[in-house]
């Protein structure tokens, strides 16, 4: 299985479809911290929603920022979708030295073709890359 051929990569406030080459830009949102989370941090602001599309698959994600205990942190909220129940799509996330891959497969099942609500907590680093890959037979 090789799902390294085609993918997309995401960086902070713009998006490169590296597939089409379209950019899309991400308008600010803010969003309160937690009542469990310290005073020294600072409130978190979060980007819009952002999709990045390939034939059979998508991830939509949101990125949100925030400063705790000094430290620039990350985190990533995403849906990925499986749009032909056989891409298996992989959405790969990035964060400093941190980094998880989340998937969705459910042939069984064609009338839910988007995953469950994946988020990533918040790691280290002033910024999270996304990258959405497929298999490619």
């Amino acid at each position: 299985m090789d799902i390294s051929s085609t993918s997309a990569r995401i960086g902070l406030g713009a998006a490169a479809l590296v597939l089409a080459g379209a950019t899309f830009g991400g308008a600010g949102v803010a969003a309160a911290d937690s009542p469990s989370t310290s005073a020294a941090s600072r409130a978190a602001t979060c980007e819009g929603w952002k999709t990045i599309t390939l034939p059979g698959a998508k991830v939509e994600y949101k990125e949100c920022h925030r400063t705790h205990a000094g430290k620039r942190q990350s985190s990533v909220s995403l849906y990925v979708w499986d749009k032909i129940y056989a891409a298996e799509p992989r959405a790969r996330v990035v964060i400093g030295a941190w980094e998880a891959t989340y998937t969705h497969f459910n042939p069984h099942a064609p009338n839910i073709p988007r995953s469950p609500k994946y988020d990533t907590g918040w790691h280290n680093g002033s910024d999270a890359k996304v990258t959405l890959s497929i298999k490619v037979d």
